[in-house]
């Protein structure tokens, strides 16, 4: 058993770096999301965790490894120093003794 009885899973997941309204990133990430939802009963909120840099450079440095070429390249060519990023947040009480 991972969780006591009343206790609450909780999960944390993208909805969307360099997006500034959640959606999922992918198709695979929705029919996950949605199965969370629909087949196991998870509520979801979201939250913004965006990404804060003191120049465009140090963003792009920073997140090129991760994120990729693409992202990076945006991050310097539309000069940003906030990167907006979307997080869900899944939970599910535990019933039972």
């Amino acid at each position: 058993r991972m969780v006591k009885p009343g206790g609450v899973v909780l999960l944390l997941e993208t909805l969307g770096t360099g997006r500034a309204t959640p959606e999922p990133p992918s198709p695979h990430l929705a029919r996950y999301y949605d199965w969370l939802e629909t087949v196991h009963g998870f509520e979801r909120a979201w939250i913004r965790t965006d990404y804060q840099f003191t120049s465009p450079e140090e963003g792009a440095a920073l997140t090129r490894f991760f994120f990729g070429d693409e992202l990076a390249d945006r991050i310097l060519a539309q000069q940003m120093t906030v990167l907006p990023e979307c997080t869900g947040v899944w939970w599910q009480q535990r019933i039972g003794k």
